[in-house]
């Protein structure tokens, strides 16, 4: 307990709230600006083995159809003569997979711990949507207001 917290008598529970998702009740713990630093720094680091492997998984599905337009060229697909940073939206999407990662394990279980769940877990649980409603709700509560400001 830090000084400030004994001084007023106030616990953890202070940083935790609230939310409902189609009649579900969860708790999410706000994570400290030097937490929601180290979350971000997850974040924005992904890890080159997945992008290697969501880029080859991308190129392995474009081989298989024979399109007309679409080339490989440079370790990038070309459609139409524009090029599709492919290797970028690869990160993109591991970034978005381990902000959801990240967000989820914020949340408060009911039971044992979130301590190794996966982006993989999350997945095969959860549908995109449902994913991406997890995010916001979960964003509103630790950064209230943040989507009207982003708004302006």
């Amino acid at each position: 307990m830090s000084k400030l917290s004994a001084a007023l008598n106030i616990n953890d529970s202070i940083r935790i709230k609230t939310f409902e998702l189609i009649g579900n009740k969860f708790k999410v713990k706000i994570p400290l600006s030097s937490e929601m630093e180290a979350i971000s720094e997850r974040i924005k680091d992904a890890p080159k083995e997945k992008v290697d492997a969501r880029f080859d998984k991308m190129v392995n599905a474009v081989k298989k159809e024979t399109v007309a337009g679409v080339e490989f060229v440079n370790d990038d697909i070309v459609i139409d003569g524009k090029p599709m940073n492919l290797r970028d939206t690869c990160v993109s999407v591991i970034q978005m997979e381990q902000r959801i990662l990240e967000y989820f394990k914020l949340l408060i279980p009911e039971s044992g711990d979130f301590s190794d769940i996966t982006y993989e877990d999350i997945e095969a649980e959860f549908p995109m949507a449902v994913q991406f409603e997890m995010l916001e709700r979960i964003t509103e509560s630790i950064q209230p207001g943040y989507k009207e400001a982003r708004k302006n």
